[in-house]
C-alpha cells in the first residue's frame, strides 16, 4: 500500500509540472501578435459586416452557408 501512495504523490507532482509547462507554452503563444494575414482577413470580414459564427450547441455541425 505504501508504494501506491508514493506513486500517487509522484503522479501529482508530474501532473503539476505538466500543467505548469502547458500554461507557460500557451501563455507565450497567446501573447504573440496576430499574423498580418489573419488581421487582414478579420478586417475584410468586418468591412463586409460579417458576424462571427457561434455554436448553437445542438451538435449538428451546421454552418452558415
Amino acid at each position: 500500500m505504501e508504494k501506491h501512495k508514493s506513486t500517487e504523490k509522484r503522479s501529482d507532482a508530474v501532473e503539476r509540472e505538466i500543467d505548469s509547462n502547458l500554461k507557460k507554452a500557451f501563455d507565450t503563444l497567446a501573447s504573440e501578435p496576430i499574423p498580418d494575414r489573419f488581421a487582414d482577413l478579420l478586417d475584410q470580414l468586418k468591412a463586409k459586416g460579417a458576424t462571427p459564427i457561434t455554436s448553437s450547441g445542438n451538435g449538428t455541425g451546421d454552418t452558415n452557408e
